[in-house]
């Protein structure tokens, strides 16, 4: 019996890992900057993440963003700045909270990891289409950590 208990903790335990691990999304960092590692990039929800495919959110809900980065620079206060990207235009988030410190411990240590967590409402008003989104932290002397994530904005259907 002890053994059957064991069999069935260790499967559920690697069910919920994988529920976990399929949330790690695919990234790339910006162009031209340098001063910090990103180890990791999450998004909630995002079932798509297990099979290396955009993130499909939808109008209107929530979607969390973490990330954990290593900066190569000591900060007492962070910015942080989210826009649509394209090559030649950024658009920023309207009603984004730019204090990256209520979302990340500040000051920041060069080579010490940490996270930055954000729950980024999907207002209805976004078009629904394929965006790159730039994710960017910036110190008060210029130094940032910048990340680049792939989302579908779509409409939820109405089931008939």
């Amino acid at each position: 019996m002890q053994r059957y208990q064991s069999m069935i903790s260790v499967a559920l335990l690697a069910l919920c890992l994988h529920g976990i691990s399929a949330e790690v999304v695919e990234y790339r960092g910006c162009p031209g900057e340098a001063k910090c590692a990103i180890n990791e990039v999450s998004i909630t929800p995002c079932p798509e993440a297990s099979e290396g495919r955009a993130c499909t959110v939808y109008r209107g809900s929530n979607v969390s963003i973490t990330f954990d980065f290593t900066p190569e620079f000591a900060a007492n206060q962070l910015t942080a700045d989210v826009s649509w990207t394209k090559p030649s235009l950024d658009l920023p988030f309207v009603g984004m909270d730019t204090e990256a410190c209520k979302h990340t411990p500040c000051p920041t240590e060069a080579g010490k990891k940490q996270t930055y967590a954000y729950n980024l409402p999907i207002k209805k008003t976004y078009p629904p289409q394929h965006y790159d989104v730039k994710w960017k932290l910036t110190s008060e002397n210029g130094d940032t950590c910048c990340l680049i994530v792939q989302i579908n904005i779509t409409k939820k259907t109405k089931r008939t």
